[in-house]
């Protein structure tokens, strides 16, 4: 998890907020970013983490791991748009798991 996180704070704009979202979720906040630019960033998380060696704790192993991700983009006029944007963006990530997983859907 620390790694993914890692990755995913290198590949993001600075104003960028990334946040461990439940188990093995992230979230990553990218205000006043617009869908292509966060498709852009959303591709260079996705390939920087597949690429990352990552050492098994407690032992000499590495492992290579993958993620899939749903981008989604709005403008929050009111509370309830961010609710509106999170399951946007979770219905664009189940989409990237039924699709064959290692990909991003918006």
């Amino acid at each position: 998890l620390h790694a993914v996180a890692d990755a995913m704070r290198r590949c993001a704009p600075p104003e960028t907020v990334v946040a461990r979202y439940g188990g093995e979720e992230f979230a990553c906040l990218m205000p006043e970013t617009g869908l292509d630019e966060a498709m852009k960033v959303a591709e260079r998380m996705r390939g920087a983490i597949e690429a990352s060696e990552i050492q098994v704790p407690g032992s000499a192993l590495i492992n290579h791991v993958t993620i899939s991700a749903g981008v989604a983009s709005a403008i929050l006029a009111i509370p309830s748009d961010t609710h509106v944007l999170m399951r946007d963006a979770d219905k664009a990530l189940y989409r990237a798991k039924i699709g064959g997983r290692n990909r991003i859907r918006m």
